[in-house]
């Protein structure tokens, strides 16, 4: 019965917005079946870009563990119609954090699939955590620079990260793992270095920080410090209000946003595009629980189309199987944009961003 209702409601749609040629009809099938596998009601959407429910995209967020096979990641971006997709490995040797990945594991699958993956050095490893002998260590920290800077004197790798500073922790969800609370300063000594060195190979660092009040200040002193670093700031720069991120893009043109998690729907069951897993007076969502863009959002992403990318964050490898739907949300969250912004957003600042760093070598 819905699915009738739901093919009565695009040919309601079509009469009533736009007329599309024969030769496009595909498209039209497509866009009726994302909001038919993600239970959006699409009389509730405004749909500016029909395009984007086929346009080709790449995952500027996404991470890789020991036990996912290059070919399991490539089979889903096919299904989802991914292009490329970053690697950020997880190198925590805990089994139960579901690590174990290695940055020659991402560089591995880069060469043998070319095109298809972004490689990063990795930032999640244990090295860095919180606590004595670890971040707080100088010589640690040293040791684990040069190998940064050894890795990233090859050319192949793209960029540094993710950087976990200010995380919640929370419970398994959508075959997924637990996660640990980390309060680390986001301009830490340690990451000042990191910084640097990013600046110094060319290459962008990507951190995680809840853009609460101090953690936000610490962050946009490492971004003052360090203009020629580019930042990719996770989950839509901390999950930070539309005001407050436009200001922060105005102040700091070395700073970027990604959506890593963010997208949002009626199945949805945590993540980041939700008051989760701690609601806070500092998380914004970007598109509400039917999965329509939030109007004041719709205004920053159209106002700065250059500095947001999507991501899909699939941090636990049981998690995978959630790579389509959330590849969905993220084409109805594009199909709510202006053209411009959701061809820039949905791939061309990625892009641009991964060739320049593709370029250094």
């Amino acid at each position: 019965m819905r699915r009738s209702l739901v093919a009565v409601a695009l040919c309601l749609f079509e009469v009533a917005v736009f007329t599309p040629p024969a030769a496009s009809q595909p498209v039209s099938a497509e866009l009726a079946s994302i909001f038919l596998r993600t239970g959006v009601d699409m009389t509730a959407v405004q749909i500016e870009t029909p395009s984007a429910a086929t346009m080709p995209l790449i995952d500027a967020h996404n991470h890789l563990n020991a036990n996912i096979p290059a070919e399991s990641l490539i089979e889903a971006m096919k299904r989802a119609g991914v292009e490329s997709t970053v690697l950020m490995p997880r190198h925590y040797r805990d089994p139960g954090a579901g690590g174990g990945a290695t940055d020659e594991q991402a560089l591995d699958y880069s060469r043998r699939y070319p095109g298809r993956f972004i490689p990063f050095v990795g930032g999640q490893r244990d090295d860095l955590l919180q606590g004595p002998g670890r971040i707080d260590n100088p010589r640690n920290v040293h040791f684990v620079l040069r190998e940064f800077s050894d890795k990233l004197g090859n050319g192949e790798y793209r960029g540094l990260g993710e950087f976990i500073l200010v995380h919640h922790a929370y419970g398994a969800i959508s075959g997924g793992e637990p996660g640990g609370e980390v309060h680390i300063r986001v301009d830490h000594d340690a990451m000042r270095r990191i910084a640097a060195l990013a600046a110094k190979q060319r290459v962008p660092m990507l951190f995680h920080a809840e853009a609460e009040e101090q953690p936000a200040k610490d962050a946009e002193a490492l971004i003052a410090a360090f203009p020629n670093t580019l930042f990719i700031w996770a989950h839509a720069c901390g999950r930070a209000g539309a005001d407050e991120t436009a200001r922060r893009l105005r102040s700091f043109p070395n700073l970027m946003c990604d959506f890593g998690s963010m997208s949002n729907g009626p199945r949805n069951q945590g993540g980041y595009g939700r008051a989760w897993p701690r609601k806070t007076p500092w998380v914004h969502q970007i598109q509400d629980d039917a999965g329509r863009i939030l109007p004041e959002m719709k205004q920053l992403f159209e106002t700065f189309p250059d500095r947001f990318m999507i991501g899909t964050d699939v941090a636990h490898t049981g998690q995978l199987k959630t790579y389509r739907y959330r590849i969905d949300l993220f084409r109805i969250l594009l199909m709510q944009l202006a053209p411009e912004a959701a061809r820039k957003i949905g791939s061309e600042n990625a892009r641009r961003v991964f060739a320049k760093s593709a370029a250094r070598g």
